[in-house]
């Protein structure tokens, strides 16, 4: 029985540093365990094939939000392409009450899933007491959480209520100080105040220089291009040029060496603690866990007269703060920025060369505008990557990717060489439209599956036991015989079902036109004309696992505005390839 065998990581917040429990630790744990695990089984005759390693970095386990990495690797257990998972330690998996995680716990043993912590040993299926040490290993990592979460918010409280600063990591321009002071009862308290950090006080007071300036002085000439002096878009792209440290670099995290966003500088520029205010935090709830709340801005604190709270040496003048702020209001806002009609901006499809994202002007209009590289300006570029950006048409590379596929299906049945895009495709169709009744069959015949496995491991560790007599080997061999025609039948089922769940692609109803049809295949009266904007992404991503745009040559770039964009020789399209591990197994 080939083993399948996949590892999970996570952390609570992103990071790349040396301790034990950063991602990247942990990916080098985790590989070197399954490492030795492959040759412990390869002892066995068995063949243990890595199939990867899922991991959500910036999600905790404890609060309950959505981990897609995790949900993902849960759906392969269930689909019977991974059968062993291995997690730096178990608290990975969750930090929830046992009762909340009982669930999962008790799928992954009846699929017959095996978990191996690096740092705790293995916890078998076939074993019940390892499920009972699982769940006491994960009622641990729940109490640590909930007493670490009471302690952090009584420290809180003392310390706000001795004046300290309790807002977490510095922000930028401050730089953290530790004192003592005493409580009511005369205990010390550890507390942290907010002191000026000089070199990052200084690019605060160059950015308000900056807009001062140009707030303050008639512009008579038309700006060059479409920046604007004095806007933050100009002072973004000027700091980036220049390498001006973010707050990355001051805390050498992975971010190090970051670039400088318009967002994040208005937020920055936000902060009462440039004017020496003291604040509390605005919280709203989260939208995917509305039981949790995030941080959105920050309250001046006023005394009984209304006057705010000096409580720190401002890095910005109290009035020239409030200025800035009148400032920051009065920019113009574009009326649908959170909003996009973009075909392919919306999916993880499409990538620059380079790399990156592309992202798209103009996003909120049916038609026209570019997709573009998204790395900010004034970055350098990395060695072996495009100088300057990269603009595409969006309506081209829309136009281009819609008549490929249909290319394709159109031509499906005279070429073989599309077997394989279509068979992703169908796959992909079949697991998006998968019945519950369909998915419920699924787990019964890998939940009889594992019984079987299960079964037939005991029957060969007990080997030893039934070599007594001819009478105790022809049972042994009777009931491996048993084990093994029952792993069979399941084999067969899966592929049975594997072949059910990859349905007839609806290939006639994305070629179907009206009458009157002029033969464009994504014309007018076609489906590709009908369909709405979640239906051709849709359809796009059956078929499409990456476009990437490669940079324009400079004679590839349009001359003017009669010059038709040169489109086709830059676009890449990796076409879905169909998951082989289902059909592995069942060979």
């Amino acid at each position: 029985m080939n083993l399948h065998v996949a590892a999970y990581g996570r952390q609570s917040y992103g990071r790349e540093n040396g301790s034990e429990a950063s991602p990247a630790a942990q990916r080098s744990a985790n590989y070197a365990r399954f490492e030795t695990f492959a040759a412990e089984v390869a002892r066995d005759g068995r063949e243990a094939k890595w199939c990867g390693h899922f991991e959500d970095v910036g999600i905790s386990a404890f609060s309950g939000v959505e981990r897609p990495e995790f949900e993902r690797l849960i759906r392969e257990c269930r689909m019977g392409r991974i059968n062993v998972i291995i997690v730096y330690n178990v608290s990975r998996l969750s930090r929830l009450e046992p009762t909340d995680a009982l669930g999962i716990v008790n799928e992954l043993h009846s699929l017959g899933v095996t978990i191996i912590s690096t740092t705790e040993g293995v916890f078998r299926p076939k074993d019940t007491l390892d499920l009972i040490h699982l769940i006491f290993r994960l009622d641990g990592a729940h109490q640590e959480s909930q007493n670490k979460s009471t302690a952090v918010r009584d420290a809180v409280k003392q310390a706000r209520a001795l004046g300290g600063y309790v807002g977490g990591k510095a922000p930028f321009g401050r730089r953290l100080r530790q004192v003592t002071r005493y409580n009511a009862d005369g205990k010390p308290i550890a507390i942290q105040l907010l002191d000026t950090d000089p070199e990052q006080a200084k690019i605060i007071q160059r950015v308000w220089w900056i807009i001062r300036k140009y707030k303050h002085r008639a512009i008579t000439e038309k700006p060059t291009g479409k920046e604007v002096p004095g806007s933050l878009g100009s002072i973004v792209r000027q700091f980036n040029a220049e390498g001006v440290p973010t707050q990355g670099t001051a805390r050498g995290k992975k971010t190090a060496g970051g670039a400088w966003h318009i967002k994040t500088l208005a937020a920055m520029l936000r902060h009462p603690h440039l004017a020496g205010f003291a604040t509390d935090p605005i919280y709203e709830k989260q939208k995917t866990n509305p039981e949790k709340k995030r941080v959105v801005g920050h309250r001046i604190r006023r005394d009984e007269n209304g006057a705010p709270i000096q409580a720190w040496e401002p890095i910005i003048e109290p009035g020239d703060w409030f200025e800035l702020q009148e400032w920051l209001d009065s920019r113009p806002k574009r009326k649908f920025e959170n909003r996009t009609t973009a075909l392919l901006t919306s999916m993880e499809v499409l990538y620059c060369e380079c790399g990156r994202p592309m992202s798209a002007n103009n996003a909120a209009r049916p038609v026209g505008g570019s997709y573009f590289c998204s790395r900010p300006k004034g970055v350098k570029p990395k060695p072996g990557e495009h100088d300057g950006g990269s603009y595409i048409s969006r309506a081209g590379v829309d136009d281009l990717v819609a008549r490929r596929i249909f290319a394709l299906i159109s031509t499906a049945e005279d070429d073989p060489e599309t077997a394989d895009i279509l068979a992703a495709a169908a796959q992909r169709f079949g697991e998006a439209n998968e019945s519950p009744e369909r998915a419920q069959e699924r787990r019964t015949v890998v939940q009889e599956r594992a019984d079987a496995a299960r079964a037939l491991e005991q029957l060969y560790d007990d080997a030893d036991l039934y070599r007594g007599d001819e009478i105790g080997r022809a049972r042994w061999r009777k009931d491996v015989q048993a084990q093994q025609e029952r792993l069979a039948a399941c084999d067969a089922l899966m592929a049975e079902l594997g072949e059910a769940d990859v349905p007839t692609l609806p290939i006639s109803e994305w070629l179907s036109h009206d009458d009157d049809w002029n033969g464009d295949p994504i014309g007018p009266g076609t489906w590709w004309d009908r369909a709405s904007l979640n239906d051709r992404r849709a359809l796009v991503k059956l078929f499409c696992e990456r476009v990437e745009i490669r940079k324009a040559r400079d004679d590839e770039k349009s001359r003017g505005n009669k010059a038709a964009p040169v489109v086709e020789p830059r676009v890449t399209i990796t076409w879905a390839k169909p998951n082989q591990r289902g059909q592995e197994d069942a060979a």
